[in-house]
């Protein structure tokens, strides 16, 4: 089935085209999602809502073009586990006695690195952290967007963000020291 096929299908509450969009965008869905709960049940929680709020209000969907669909879907998924983490009050953001140093320049040793060491050190940043590195870096929303999804200062982002990025390369570099020895 096409896009439009399920989309038109979905409207009319048809159950073979729910189907076909569940299956095209599950599993992208479930990484969106786990970026920022790291947690596999609660990712599932997650998805189940998101899904039930897209088949909800797909007749509010209007397409600006190709991959417009995606992006309305990944934000549903993310203020979906934006809303839980603050239902769960596990949103915090670090106040800067976290971490003392600060612009650590970043070395590329992308040949060194692979996603699932990355994602590990994702995982155990602290959720705050997580959250404002997730919308900025990796769905590209602006330090403006997401202090506004977020209910927080503009400033407050970018300090996350910055700190977020240290802790990124604290960690893997720590990693790293003690492996080579």
């Amino acid at each position: 089935m096409e896009e439009q096929e399920i989309i038109a299908g979905c409207r009319k509450n048809n159950p073979i085209a729910q189907r076909h969009l569940f299956d095209r965008h599950y599993r992208r869905s479930y990484h969106v999602v786990m970026r920022y709960l790291s947690n596999h049940h609660d990712t599932e929680d997650v998805l189940s809502i998101s899904f039930t709020r897209i088949f909800k209000n797909i007749c509010q969907f209007e397409s600006r073009g190709e991959g417009s669909f995606q992006k309305w879907i990944n934000t549903i998924f993310i203020n979906e586990s934006i809303r839980f983490l603050k239902a769960k009050k596990e949103l915090m953001f670090q106040e800067d006695e976290e971490l003392l140093i600060l612009n650590i320049p970043i070395v590329d040793h992308s040949d060194l690195l692979d996603v699932e060491e990355v994602q590990q050190v994702l995982d155990m940043m602290p959720k705050g952290y997580r959250t404002v590195f997730n919308l900025f870096a990796i769905e590209g929303y602006s330090h403006k967007e997401i202090g506004e999804m977020l209910h927080i200062n503009e400033n407050t982002s970018k300090s996350q963000l910055s700190k977020a990025r240290n802790y990124m390369v604290q960690k893997l570099k720590k990693k790293y020291s003690h492996e080579q020895y």
